[in-house]
């Protein structure tokens, strides 16, 4: 079979677009399962794979040799997989989309397991106990909280501006950590 997909790829990659047929049916499953034991979700896998192929179809160029496709396909789910975690991560961390929860029912907020592995839940909250001390109590108190910058400034005597940069800092912290364990655990 290895040497009929290659006689496609070859055969797509001197313009002739009916083998990409081929090419798609032999590849798309592989790189369905590829995602799925990533993303645990048939959608997102599908919507993956199927990404990656309009891609590829797109970007036909800079494909030289046949015998590199499937390594330059691959290395595009790949790129693919750590672009989803990342929006992933992002969406965590960004103030706006932690919601209120916390604010309405008097508990510290919970990460939501649809958003997040029990590894990933592991690494934010070990992250969260490496920063340092202050920054620490800062983005304890403001996401567990929900203390406005002002209020955590008075709180410990010190200016709203302080308290927005260890927020920041935090966040980048905590974005670098799970976005090193993801891309660990992809590679």
């Amino acid at each position: 079979m290895e040497n009929a997909i290659q006689y496609q790829v070859r055969s797509w990659l001197r313009n002739d677009e009916d083998a990409f047929k081929g090419i798609f049916t032999y590849y798309y499953p592989l790189l369905y399962r590829y995602a799925f034991r990533y993303l645990k979700n048939d959608v997102l896998s599908e919507d993956l794979a199927m990404e990656v192929l309009t891609k590829i179809w797109e970007k036909k160029a800079l494909i030289r040799e046949a015998a590199t496709f499937e390594n330059y396909l691959f290395t595009a789910a790949r790129n693919r997989l750590i672009n989803h975690w990342q929006r992933r991560v992002d969406n965590l961390l960004s103030l706006d989309s932690l919601g209120n929860e916390g604010a309405r029912t008097g508990e510290p907020m919970v990460i939501p397991n649809e958003i997040l592995s029990k590894e990933l839940e592991s690494v934010y909250y070990k992250s969260i106990s490496l920063l340092p001390e202050k920054r620490r109590l800062i983005y304890q108190m403001h996401r567990n909280e929900q203390l406005s910058y002002k209020e955590i400034a008075g709180q410990l005597n010190i200016s709203p501006r302080t308290v927005e940069n260890q927020i920041a800092a935090a966040l980048k912290q905590l974005r670098v950590a799970m976005l090193q364990y993801l891309t660990s655990i992809i590679l």
